[in-house]
């Protein structure tokens, strides 16, 4: 009976908490409530804000196999692994509950290489954090470290800023889901995503900028 929508809304709103009392940086969140919203506003409203960083959180699954579990973080680029492409094609499927008002461009490996060739100036930053996140995840976890990895993600097309996917475990696996399920659990990974943004920020200070 675990849903997605309600695990990854309450680690980013447990992360956006830590964010606003410990660093002082605005935190607008594309959504704080049991709603939908499409694929490409996420971007737009990060991008709206002049956002400094998109992080997007989701919860994985798989039909294949349910002993698959571990944690992941993606970057925009084509994908290297059928793994990596069909994860995102779950992700990216969500368009169908979408009313159909955004005319989505199909993410060939061409497209991609363009929409990750235009983020290009924000490369080694989304690089660091995506490790960042994957190493402090690591450290309070059990489950597997599945690593950095790309795909077409719809939902990263766009942004004028770093960043991320993360995929915090697999509902589909049942020990997995029973611990995304507590919400200990929820604050340890909120607390590893906060820890890896709190590396990033003193790595390139500049591009976050706290309220004044």
């Amino acid at each position: 009976g675990l849903q997605e929508k309600t695990v990854t809304l309450d680690i980013a709103k447990r992360l956006g908490k830590l964010i606003q009392q410990n660093l002082g940086i605005t935190v607008i969140y594309t959504r704080d409530e049991d709603i939908f919203v499409p694929l490409w506003k996420r971007t737009k409203i990060a991008n709206d804000v002049g956002g400094k960083l998109f992080i997007s959180i989701h919860a994985n699954s798989t039909n294949k196999n349910h002993n698959v579990r571990g944690f992941e973080t993606f970057l925009l680029r084509p994908g290297k692994t059928n793994d990596a492409i069909e994860v995102a094609q779950r992700e990216n499927a969500v368009i169908k509950l979408e009313e159909q008002s955004h005319n989505y461009e199909e993410l060939s490996n061409d497209k991609l290489i363009i929409f990750s060739m235009a983020q290009s100036a924000f490369m080694r930053e989304s690089e660091y954090f995506a490790s960042a996140i994957q190493t402090e995840l690591a450290k309070v976890l059990t489950s597997p470290n599945r690593g950095v990895k790309q795909a077409g993600f719809q939902v990263l097309v766009g942004a004028s800023m770093p960043n991320v996917l993360i995929e915090v475990g697999f509902i589909s696996n049942k020990k997995e889901a029973t611990l995304l399920g507590q919400s200990r659990y929820r604050q340890k990974i909120a607390q590893s995503i906060f820890e890896a943004l709190v590396s990033f920020k003193y790595k390139f200070e500049n591009p976050l900028i706290s309220d004044q």
